[in-house]
């Protein structure tokens, strides 16, 4: 339990998005982050699960670039 919340602690700090700390009047960009990371991990274990490990190590990185490049601005 202590290292669950060690890395619950750890994200917060070290990603602003899911500490909220984007103020009133920003930019859609933290829910959009949020968003891509959630439908990353979904096409990333779609890969995997079709296609195997080897086809995840490449089609991996190019999803997670892919989606940092359709996040809104910032």
């Amino acid at each position: 339990m202590n290292r669950v919340l060690s890395v619950l602690i750890g994200l917060t700090t070290f990603w602003p998005t899911l500490a909220l700390a984007e103020g009133a009047g920003g930019t859609y960009r933290g829910i959009g982050s949020i968003y891509f990371t959630v439908i990353g991990a979904i096409l990333i274990y779609g890969v995997y699960d079709a296609f195997g490990k080897k086809a995840m190590y490449v089609a991996g990185p190019i999803i997670v670039i892919g989606l940092y490049l359709m996040l809104p601005p910032g």
